[in-house]
């Protein structure tokens, strides 16, 4: 995809979705280009090489502008190798290199070089100088490195020591190759260091490398002794993570033998020491000052031991320095409750109580509340690393139990009881709450299409109570009607409710409704279905015996099935007000469309021996194309008159229709159809069986002819055909749906049914199986919903 796009205004809101959509696309390697209005007529396609290219005459691309500060508060995990912003602090661009774990910046300068020491170059560094306790570094003080340069560029190469002196420097290289770098030391040695000395730890362009070298520093030539070193004493507060400043600091008191330079220090000793250095000038009494360095970490009195670097090796011990535990005061009557309240709902962490807390010593923590009411506040362990007010927040916990308002007692360490305070905080009461038990929904009352919905017409929803108060609890209106019911829960627990129907029912058929209630308990979403009984349908029998349903007998399928109410009734598989069958008998032209119109037929059977003249095939096409009514075909004689209404009806002249001989089994295609996935049975894969001797099949289908069955199993060969749109279906045999209770036969009569007229499978033709009364019921079940929804019942056939 190669985008242009054009935006005077919102350049960076249009370069962001197109990113979004350049990113999202399907897979795709093409580049994309923006372009603003400054340029019209320019190529949309990018320049090769690039992924994303922006073109404009008077605008840039502007990346995120943050301060040395912003930039360093980022946290690692966010910092990207190559992420990029404007240092505005600097004014330069800078970008974070995951190799040396560092921002670089990008002033125009070169780019770092690449440098290493080898192990041989790191054995051939020299150190030139003399280096002595408490002498300033000189210009003869410096270190001689060999490196080696893969890639020309700038460089900061430091040697550093934990003994106050270091050697640095920084330029370019102009080409790669072998250099000899002379770095120049800085600073005063503070300790004397024999033999190996100082370890030396060297550093290039931010990267610490495995070489090390060492210096001996030698000591300084002084004498003098420490007074009175049970007298020392410690100066300044020391609170437990607060640093130590130049006001914390020990005086000391000595005699000055041989002066020089001096340097006394202590252990360190819970997080913190003391050490100072000089040069006595001169000999005598003289005083001294040690600063104390570090933060402390815990409370308690900590000893000290003082060493001195005089050659009389003075040292004094168990200088005592306590650091303060910590304490502080709260100020309960500012306090601030946050959060919401309820009883029975558990505290989240938005549940917090902040307290305002002067700190008069720092140190670790816990302030707590007291539990009532089931809850209590916490602020979990906490460090006051700072003096002074503060606010501290406490977390709560736990679930209130009842509504009101509980007092709580705030507590901590340090936190003297006599300053102890209370905060209030107060409960709200739920709102009315139930859950409803969507698969215990019962109905009450008949529901059909056209009959008004009277009080007898309920819904009974069962609900769990868990606040009482009033309840409203309704439906959506489907069909033209729906449910409601409303009153006041005065109990917890399983109850019933009664929603009452309201309104007339419109269609037949099954309607989902949605239940909504006021209750504030987020439930299941509850849908229950009604079931709404089809209007009487009006079945026309043409033929003659068992094969059609006017002139077969109860205890015969054809007739049998379509008069069980389980099948077909109030409620049945398919509730329908009733079916009213009229035998037609071998009724052709105007008496059948007599037949039709006076009886306002639904649905028409032919079975054997019809076969419809030329005036019957055109009012049995005007009944299925205008009247919207379902014509039932099945035929296996007199084949061109057959073949001229199927192709009538499909508006086609495609089709073949063949007779062959002894096929008994027909197999079900596996198609998703509403016949096949009919109410009765699912049929895909099944059998259909033929009635005795023949039957006839359908080839050359067009798009709107739908096989459901083939011929004996031959591919392209359809022994039940269906029409796509139109109420219409043709069946091969004429005797399908012929059988009884009783008859065995695994040649004839493949139709069996129950002696309440159930639809059965038939054991038929070398083991086999059929199910040609479940197609039937079938059959029948999309032929009423089809009429229910189509038929014109004030039309008339020609």
């Amino acid at each position: 995809m190669k985008n242009k796009i054009y935006n005077t205004s919102k350049i960076i809101a249009v370069f962001a979705f197109v990113l979004v959509s350049f990113c999202s696309a399907f897979a795709q390697t093409n580049m994309t280009k923006i372009q603003d209005a400054s340029i019209p007529g320019s190529s949309t396609i990018p320049v090769k090489g690039a992924v994303l290219e922006l073109e404009s005459t008077n605008k840039g691309l502007l990346v995120p502008r943050i301060t040395t500060a912003q930039r360093d508060n980022m946290p690692v995990a966010n910092r990207a190798d190559g992420l990029l912003i404007y240092n505005t602090t600097s004014g330069c661009f800078n970008h974070w290199s995951a190799l040396q774990t560092t921002w670089l910046s990008i002033c125009g300068t070169p780019p770092p070089a690449v440098v290493n020491i080898t192990p041989e170059q790191c054995s051939n560094i020299v150190v030139n100088g003399t280096y002595t306790q408490g002498i300033v570094i000189s210009d003869s003080n410096y270190l001689n490195i060999p490196v080696t340069v893969s890639q020309p560029g700038t460089y900061s190469i430091s040697a550093v020591t934990n003994n106050g002196y270091y050697f640095e420097k920084s330029g370019s290289f102009p080409a790669a190759g072998n250099y000899n770098l002379l770095l120049q030391g800085v600073g005063i040695p503070n300790n004397a260091t024999p033999t190996p000395g100082d370890t030396v730890a060297i550093t290039i362009n931010g990267l610490l490398r495995e070489c090390t070298i060492n210096i001996e520093v030698i000591p300084a030539n002084v004498d003098y002794t420490i007074n009175n070193c049970g007298t020392i004493s410690a100066a300044g507060t020391y609170n437990i993570g607060i640093p130590l400043s130049d006001t914390n600091k020990m005086s000391l008191t000595v005699n000055v033998i041989t002066p020089g330079f001096w340097s006394i220090t202590s252990n360190t000793v819970n997080g913190y020491s003391f050490s100072g250095s000089g040069t006595f000038t001169s000999t005598g009494v003289q005083n001294v000052e040690i600063l104390g360095t570090g933060q402390p970490i815990a409370s308690g009195t900590n000893n000290f031991n003082l060493s001195s670097n005089a050659l009389s090796a003075t040292t004094c011990t168990n200088i005592p320095v306590t650091v303060a535990p910590v304490a502080y005061t709260v100020n309960c009557a500012s306090s601030v409750v946050s959060g919401s309240y309820m009883e029975n709902v558990a505290l989240t962490g938005a549940n917090t109580m902040t307290l305002s807390v002067d700190v008069t010593a720092t140190g670790q923590t816990t302030i707590t509340s007291n539990t009532v009411n089931g809850i209590s506040f916490s602020s979990g362990v906490i460090e006051l690393t700072t003096l002074g007010v503060q606010n501290i927040i406490l977390t709560g916990s736990g679930t209130p139990l009842v509504p009101g308002t509980s007092s709580y007692t705030i507590t901590g360490t340090g936190f003297s009881a006599a300053t102890s305070c209370a905060v209030d905080v107060t409960i709200q009461r739920q709102p009315i709450a139930y859950t409803i038990n969507c698969s215990g929904i019962t109905l009450s009352g008949s529901y059909a299409p056209g009959l008004a919905m009277n009080a007898s017409n309920t819904m009974s929803v069962p609900v769990t109570v868990n606040y009482i108060g009033d309840y409203t609890i309704s439906t959506n209106a489907q069909n033209g009607i729906s449910f409601s019911g409303s009153g006041t829960f005065t109990g917890k627990g399983s109850q019933n409710v009664t929603l009452t129907a309201t309104g007339t029912p419109t269609d037949g058929g099954s309607f989902d409704y949605t239940l909504t209630s006021n209750s504030t308990v987020a439930g299941p979403s509850c849908n229950t279905t009604v079931k709404f009984s089809f209007r009487k349908i009006n079945v026309l029998g043409l033929g003659a015996g068992t094969y059609q349903p006017g002139t077969a007998t109860a205890s015969q399928s054809t007739r049998g099935i379509l008069q069980s109410l389980s099948n077909f009734g109030p409620t049945g598989v398919v509730k329908v007000e009733g079916i009213n069958i009229v035998n037609g008998a071998g009724s052709m032209g105007a008496s059948l469309s007599n037949l039709i119109n006076n009886n306002d037929i639904d649905i028409i059977v032919i079975a054997y021996t019809y076969f419809p003249n030329a005036a019957s095939i055109l009012i049995l096409e005007d009944f299925v194309k205008n009247k919207k009514g379902v014509l039932i075909h099945s035929q296996e004689y007199e084949l061109p008159g057959a073949l001229n209404l199927i192709n009538r009806i499909s508006d086609s002249s495609s089709m073949n229709l063949s007779i062959a001989g002894a096929t008994w089994l027909n197999p079900v295609l596996s198609i998703s159809d509403p016949i096949l996935n009919g109410p009765f049975r699912d049929l895909k894969g099944s059998t259909i069986g033929a009635d005795l001797n023949s039957s006839s099949y359908l080839t050359g289908l067009p798009a709107n002819m739908i096989s459901l069955a083939t011929k004996n199993g031959v591919a392209n060969s359809s022994f039940v055909t269906k029409h796509a749109t139109l109420g219409y279906i043709f069946i091969g045999d004429s005797g399908w749906t012929a059988g009884d209770i009783t008859n065995t036969s695994t040649t004839i009569w493949p139709a069996k049914m129950s002696s309440t007229g159930v639809p059965q499978t038939k054991a038929y033709n070398s083991g086999s199986t059929v199910i040609n009364s479940f197609l039937y019921a079938n059959v029948m079940a999309w032929a009423i919903q089809y009429v229910q929804e189509n038929t014109v019942i004030d039309y008339d056939v020609k």
